[in-house]
């Protein structure tokens, strides 16, 4: 449904003993959006995306996902059923070094949704092609390349069928010649109509592939536009800055 909001978090704070890291955020994310948060590192991305699937505990405000206050009495319970929802993509990829890569697709579906292993397994085989890896499905982490690898933790939470994907700045530990192969399978996710929120350092995908780019710096979103026209005409001093230094 054009327009639907699917994550809205109003009055957003997070402070650390005494370090307040998040600031009064309020914004809506649609449904098939795709939005790119920006910052010069510190700024608070990373804690603001660990605070929507509750990786990190909000220290105050509200976190509504499909209608649902994620942060009200009594939802901690089901916040495992909302993470499902709630596909997740770090850095260091996360994957299981003792399981090959079959075994590191199916555990989840199977022990978690109860997923047949033979439809698990159909259905990893599926997705490893849509990445360009369905030949090691029977490798394990070591024998992949750091491209491999967070491809892999893509089609791992793609395995749970999740209404919205987070990304952690998902190229930043990879080789130059590597994070093209993952900004393309993000980009076919995009034009499939995922709903994306991707923390990132890759201007050029936030410009051409976000719908819109959210710049955050000091905790508080300074900046929320379509991409086109936030990189095209700044308006925060900070975030000219900003830009000046990384484009």
């Amino acid at each position: 449904m054009a327009g639907e909001k699917i994550l809205r978090v109003v009055d957003l704070c997070k402070s650390f003993h005494r370090l307040e890291v998040l600031r009064h955020i309020s914004v809506d994310f649609e449904r098939n959006e795709v939005v790119s948060i920006i910052g010069p590192s510190g700024g608070g991305k990373s804690t603001f995306l660990r605070c929507l699937n509750l990786l990190e505990t909000p220290t105050s405000g509200h976190i509504l996902f499909d209608g649902v206050d994620l942060c009200a009495k009594g939802q901690s319970k089901h916040i495992d059923a909302h993470r499902q929802k709630m596909g997740m993509v770090f850095q260091q990829f996360n994957l299981f070094n003792n399981m090959n890569v079959m075994k590191n697709l199916t555990a989840a579906p199977v022990r978690i949704k109860g997923m047949a292993k033979e439809s698990a397994e159909a259905k990893a085989l599926e997705l490893l092609g849509r990445v360009g890896l369905a030949d090691r499905a029977d490798a394990y982490p070591s024998q992949l390349s750091g491209g491999q690898k967070q491809r892999i933790a893509i089609v791992r939470s793609l395995m749970m069928d999740p209404e919205v994907m987070l990304f952690d700045e998902p190229t930043s530990a990879l080789d130059p010649e590597m994070i093209g192969e993952v900004l393309d399978v993000m980009k076919n996710l995009a034009e499939s109509g995922m709903t994306m929120i991707v923390v990132t350092h890759e201007m050029r995908f936030a410009r051409e592939v976000s719908d819109r780019t959210i710049f955050l710096d000091g905790g508080h979103i300074e900046e929320d536009k379509p991409s086109h026209e936030l990189f095209a005409h700044p308006e925060s001093p900070r975030l000219v800055s900003f830009l000046d230094k990384v484009l």
